[in-house]
């Protein structure tokens, strides 16, 4: 990704919408809440790994201490995927230093060596216990400088990666970056994003849930997968250049994924990719959903649109007749 472009972005973090980008998942995206599972959880759960990375940047030239907290990060409750008993522990590490987002491994979408590199800094697992049920738990106070800096970025940034530890059970959960421990304050300019990500579809098939990945001018054609999303749902790429294209959905536990090639118009504006169910349901959908361009490399979802959200630019043709 362009480097110069990235640090426009984070920058202007983003025209006005500073409060919702640094609370993951936000209003844009529309998504109930991410979900890690235990790691004895069979796929077809719909999580191919039982790991979630994501990322917070702080700008360089914050002072403050700052804090990471977490909503709902016990599993125990009505937000969560029980299978049959509650019986799941999940880990939530937080990672600053060297390595903690320069090394490749680190942005890749699956816990390969090197993933978890960098200092932990912070990490607490949690249970079954109703603790912190429908309530937040906070990590801090962090000094800015404890992240790694990043040219690209013109900040630092420190790594969040939560793991099923042990059960089959879905953790369901929320991320905010703020300035104070007992409340979400939204830090200046800072910004939350991650490569993949596993998250719960609201039941309601009214309810569309949207990934944005941003194209850079290097960006040819960028390939949609997706996880376990059962055949059930809608996905749709909404651009300044096209509307509701439908890309492939994957079946129960498996993969799928479609190939786009960028039209020029799409250069420096987000992709909406939406999701919907087909029909209304009592059960949640759990999914994962990463996009990759032309080098099978990963892009960054930020929880905005960067540039804002794209709209279709509809041509009217008009014909005469003499």
């Amino acid at each position: 990704m362009n480097k110069k472009l990235i640090l426009i972005i984070l920058l202007f973090s983003i025209f006005n919408q500073i409060t919702y980008s640094q609370i993951s998942p936000t209003p844009f995206e529309n998504v109930e809440s991410l979900i890690t599972f235990g790691k004895e959880a069979d796929d077809t759960w719909g999580d191919d790994d039982h790991s979630q990375v994501h990322f917070f940047v702080i700008p360089k030239t914050e002072t403050k201490s700052v804090y990471i907290r977490v909503y709902d990060p016990d599993i125990s409750g009505d937000l969560d995927t029980k299978n049959n008993t509650f019986n799941t522990t999940t880990s939530f590490v937080i990672y600053g230093g060297k390595g903690a987002y320069s090394i490749k491994a680190a942005r890749s979408i699956d816990p390969i060596p090197g993933y978890d590199k960098g200092k932990v800094l912070y990490k607490k697992i949690f249970g079954s216990e109703l603790t912190y049920n429908n309530k937040w738990y906070t990590f801090g106070p962090i000094n800015p400088k404890e992240g790694e800096y990043s040219e690209q970025f013109n900040g630092y940034i420190f790594k969040m990666i939560c793991t099923g530890l042990t059960g089959d059970d879905g953790n369901a959960y929320r991320y905010s970056l703020s300035y104070k421990k007992d409340r979400n304050i939204e830090i200046e300019n800072g910004n939350v994003f991650t490569y993949e990500m596993s998250f719960k579809l609201y039941r309601n098939k009214a309810q569309v849930a949207h990934v944005y990945p941003f194209i850079t001018k290097d960006i040819k054609s960028i390939t949609v997968r997706n996880f376990d999303a059962d055949n059930d749902i809608f996905i749709r790429l909404t651009s300044i250049a096209r509307k509701l294209v439908n890309s492939k959905v994957s079946l129960d536990g498996l993969w799928s994924s479609s190939t786009f090639l960028i039209d020029d118009k799409e250069i420096n504006s987000s992709i909406d990719i939406q999701l919907s169910k087909k029909t209304n349901s009592k059960y949640s959908n759990d999914m994962v959903v990463c996009i990759l361009n032309q080098y099978k490399e990963t892009m960054p979802l930020f929880t905005i649109p960067i540039g804002g959200k794209p709209k279709y630019l509809y041509k009217v043709k008009v014909k005469y007749k003499f």
